[in-house]
């Protein structure tokens, strides 16, 4: 796919998800509603599907070294922050799930205040991982709401609770 097309995706994907944004999901969150519960609506499921495009586009940059050993089918893809916690951060940061954080500032410039806004939020949260199963497994239950949330926005802490480490692939990488 040429860059220009690719580009145009991203960029639909970002005005239909900031347009659900302001016309549903804040108006939600001022009536009382919240991201993090079972009072959310089902926004965050859905914010994730309208965003799945701009996710499919992003490469992998990292992995632990027992996924390099695996056939690309086998290995899994970790979101280091949480996909739930990126829209939240897209959303609304006060947002953030009380059991894993102890603040509720922004993590990276949001709440976004236009699609662009939203792009670049998504592109400098999104940072993927290749984990086995068992990694995958032990990363989601590494603490209290961790499979959808970040402490304090720290993707890597929850790698250093569940004791998995991780390794940028670069091409001097041994890990390639």
């Amino acid at each position: 796919m040429n860059t220009s097309r690719l580009d145009e995706r991203r960029t639909r994907a970002a005005i239909a998800a900031f347009d659900l944004i302001e016309s549903e999901v804040r108006p939600h969150l001022a009536a009382g509603g919240n991201l993090w519960t079972k009072g959310s609506g089902g926004y965050p499921r859905r914010l994730r599907q309208m965003l799945g495009a701009l996710d499919d586009g992003h490469p992998v940059t990292f992995a632990t070294r027992d996924a390099t050993q695996l056939a690309e089918a086998e290995r899994k893809v970790e979101h280091v922050i949480p996909f739930k916690r990126i829209i939240v951060e897209i959303v609304d940061p006060s947002q953030a799930d009380p059991r894993s954080n102890t603040r509720q500032e922004p993590i990276a410039g949001g709440p976004a205040t236009s699609p662009e806004h939203l792009l670049s939020i998504f592109d400098r949260l999104l940072v993927k991982c290749w984990v086995t199963k068992d990694e995958h497994d032990r990363l989601n239950r590494a603490g209290r709401s961790l499979q959808w949330d970040a402490p304090d926005g720290d993707g890597w802490a929850r790698y250093r609770l569940a004791d998995v480490a991780a390794y940028p692939l670069t091409p001097q990488s041994p890990l390639d």
